[in-house]
């Protein structure tokens, strides 16, 4: 289980690292996911899962102020707990929106907190010092990288233990 959680936490970070290299679209669910599946074992599941949760995420884009929710970590851990529940495209729909707007407001807080690094790159700019801004968009980015590690990889390894009595409880239920 806990090698499971990491390797969703690096698909996860993996996710977030594209915006570093210019968003290749690596962080949409229908690349994820299908990661994601593979990882637990449910190739097929990832699959289905990641091409439903890309039409529910298709106009997800930031337009001026607008943050949209965070697809990458709703995309995942949706699929994740889909597919660890034995359920389909259903059951990641459900989740994928709720996460997805947690994992925003945990985004906006963790990013209103590292607005002093904005105003370096700004003094660096100022400076014409190009590798101050580069060593603070790495650092940002880097950043993102392990929160994403951690709020995938920590949710699914902390939660899997709830999703699993929800699963037992419906069992029994049927």
């Amino acid at each position: 289980m806990l090698t499971q959680a990491i390797l969703i936490g690096l698909i996860a970070a993996f996710g977030k690292f594209d915006c570093q290299l210019g968003t290749l679209y690596a962080f949409r669910p229908i690349v994820l996911c299908p990661l994601v599946g593979l990882v637990l074992g449910d190739l097929q599941t990832g699959l289905a899962v990641g091409a439903s949760l890309e039409l529910l995420f298709m106009g997800s884009v930031s337009i001026g102020a607008y943050v949209p929710p965070n697809e990458t970590v709703g995309g995942v851990l949706a699929c994740a707990f889909a597919i660890q529940l034995g359920q389909g495209t259903e059951t990641a729909i459900a989740l994928a929106m709720p996460i997805a707007v947690l994992s925003l407001t945990i985004g906006n807080i963790t990013n209103a907190l590292f607005a002093v690094f904005v105003d370096m790159a700004d003094k660096f700019a100022l400076k014409g010092n190009l590798k101050g801004i580069y060593a603070v968009h790495w650092g940002l980015g880097l950043w993102g990288c392990l929160e994403y590690f951690l709020l995938c990889g920590g949710a699914f390894y902390l939660g899997s233990g709830a999703i699993q009595a929800v699963s037992y409880t419906h069992l029994r239920a049927h």
